[in-house]
C-alpha cells in the first residue's frame, strides 16, 4: 500500500505547525518525519506523511535539505568552514575519521552530526588544522573547543600539492592545477582517485599528501 493521498490529510493546526517548524533546517528529511511522528503520536495529532511534511515546509518557506542545521551535509560544512567540498571530502577517506564522524546517508546526501563533529575536533584535532577558531566556531558551535584546536594546530596536517607524473609539475592544490589547466577540480581528484590520466589533458596526476 502506497503513502496516504495527502489532499485527504487533516488542516495542519497551528500547534503542529509550530512544532515542524522548530525541526525545520536542523535534521534531514527523513529523520524530521520520524521526529515529527513520534511527537504527533504522543499528542494525539493526525498522522502525516513524509510528502505532506515536505509540501508544507515547502509553503512555510522552509528548505527541505539541511546543510547548517544539527545535522550537516558535506557542503554545509565546507560552507562554514570556508573550504572547498573536496577538503571535506577528504576526511571521510580516513577510516578512523569516518568511524568518528559516523557519517548518515540521506538519498544522495552524507549528514553529519555536529556532535559528530565535535568528537572528532576532541579526538582528532589534527584533522581539523588550519581553520580559525571563527571558522571552527561556526562547525562546532563550541567556543572554547574551536580556539584549542586553532591554537595547537594552525596549519594543516599534510601535505596538499598536487604533481603530474608525466611534466614533474608541482601545483599548491588541486584547485590551483585545475585552473591553470582550464580544467575542474573534480576532473583532477577522480584522476588521482582511479589512477588515470585527465582525458582532455592526457596528464596523469597523484597527490603528495596524507589524509589526517
Amino acid at each position: 500500500m502506497g503513502e496516504v493521498d495527502v489532499s485527504f490529510q487533516p488542516r495542519w493546526t497551528p500547534a503542529e505547525t509550530d512544532y515542524l517548524e522548530s525541526l525545520a533546517g536542523e535534521y534531514p528529511m527523513k529523520e524530521i518525519g520520524r521526529r515529527y511522528r513520534r511527537h504527533a503520536g504522543l499528542e494525539g495529532w493526525p498522522k502525516r506523511t513524509d510528502k505532506a511534511i515536505q509540501l508544507k515546509l515547502t509553503a512555510l518557506g522552509h528548505p527541505t535539505r539541511v546543510r547548517a542545521g544539527e545535522w550537516l551535509t558535506t557542503g554545509g560544512a565546507a560552507d562554514l568552514l570556508g573550504c572547498s567540498c573536496a577538503r571535506v571530502e577528504a576526511w571521510f577517506r580516513s577510516k578512523r575519521n569516518s568511524e568518528i564522524l559516523n557519517p548518515q546517508w540521506r538519498g544522495k546526501f552524507r549528514y553529519v552530526s555536529r556532535r559528530n563533529w565535535r568528537k572528532l575536533a576532541r579526538q582528532r584535532p589534527q584533522a581539523l588544522g588550519g581553520f580559525s577558531a571563527d571558522q571552527l566556531f561556526a562547525l562546532l558551535e563550541d567556543r572554547e573547543l574551536a580556539e584549542q584546536v586553532a591554537a595547537r594546530y594552525p596549519r594543516p596536517r599534510g601535505d596538499w600539492r598536487v604533481r603530474c607524473i608525466e611534466t614533474g609539475q608541482v601545483w599548491p592544490s588541486a584547485v590551483k592545477a585545475a585552473a591553470e589547466l582550464h580544467v575542474s577540480q573534480s576532473a583532477i581528484i577522480i584522476a588521482m582517485r582511479r589512477g588515470m590520466p585527465v582525458r582532455v589533458l592526457g596528464m596523469t596526476f597523484e597527490a603528495l599528501r596524507d589524509v589526517a
